[in-house]
């Protein structure tokens, strides 16, 4: 929990051989371990296409911070690589996209 009584979940969703995972795992690590938030971060490996409609995996790598994906996606499920066009088309978000999205799950205003 932190100071303020928030939980913070931060789900990583992935598929087996995506590149990308690792440098968005080591990334919110890294941003936790900066910014001092305490979080449960989670790793989930989507094994196919059924999984995928369930979670609404938008693509390897998914991040969602308290169940809301990064970038808001609300499609159905896919098995492909993710790109992140606000970290110029890399298959990872930047730093400054997860510490906003993690920063405003834990205002007050923040749905849970």
């Amino acid at each position: 929990m932190s100071e303020n009584g928030k939980y913070l979940t931060i789900d990583l969703l992935y598929f087996d051989g995506c590149p990308s995972y690792r440098q968005a795992w080591n990334d919110i690590l890294d941003l936790l371990v900066e910014e001092k938030i305490d979080a449960s971060v989670r790793l989930f490996a989507v094994e196919d296409l059924e999984r995928a409609h369930e979670l609404s995996f938008a693509g390897s790598p998914t991040i969602k911070v308290n169940g809301r994906d990064l970038e808001d996606y609300h499609g159905d499920g896919v098995m492909a690589c993710r790109m992140y066009q606000e970290n110029n088309g890399k298959g990872w978000p930047s730093k400054k996209l997860l510490g906003e999205k993690i920063r405003d799950a834990l205002q007050p205003h923040a749905p849970e």
